[in-house]
C-alpha cells in the first residue's frame, strides 16, 4: 500500500506572508460562532456571573474593513481555489475529506490554497 507523501498545510511561502495575516483575520471575522438560539427558551435572558472570576482574554482587533474587501475578493475566485482557501483558514477540517471534494490529492489541496493565495495577491495589485 503507498501513502501519500506528508503535506504541511501550515507552510506559509515567504511571498504570500502578508496575504496570510489578512487571511486569518478575515477567517476570525467569518468565523460563524454559537448564537442564542441553541439555548433552550427559558435560558435565553439568563446571564452567568461567573465571568467576574476570569482572567479577561485579550483578544487582537480585527479589522473589519479589510474583511469585506477580502470576502469579495475570495467570493470572486474559481471555485475550487475558492473553496480550498476557506477550507483552510475558517472550516479547517479533514485534509483527506477537502481533498476528495475537490477531486485532488492533498498536494494538489496544498497547490490550490497557494494558487488561491497568490491570485489574491495578484488582484491587490
Amino acid at each position: 500500500m503507498r501513502r501519500e507523501p506528508f503535506v504541511d498545510f501550515f507552510l506559509v511561502p515567504d511571498g504570500q506572508l502578508e496575504i496570510h495575516r489578512r487571511l486569518e483575520q478575515w477567517s476570525r471575522w467569518v468565523r460563524v460562532r454559537p448564537c442564542g438560539w441553541q439555548t433552550a427558551p427559558m435560558f435565553k435572558q439568563y446571564r452567568s456571573h461567573a465571568w467576574q472570576w476570569e482572567t479577561p482574554e485579550i483578544r487582537p482587533q480585527v479589522d473589519t474593513l479589510d474583511a469585506v474587501v477580502l470576502e469579495k475578493a475570495i467570493s470572486a475566485l474559481p471555485e475550487k481555489q475558492r473553496d480550498a482557501i476557506r477550507w483552510a483558514y475558517v472550516f479547517c477540517g479533514s485534509p483527506g475529506a477537502m481533498a476528495r471534494r475537490l477531486a485532488v490529492t492533498k498536494q494538489g489541496l496544498m497547490e490550490l490554497i497557494n494558487q488561491g493565495r497568490q491570485m489574491l495577491v495578484n488582484r491587490a495589485k
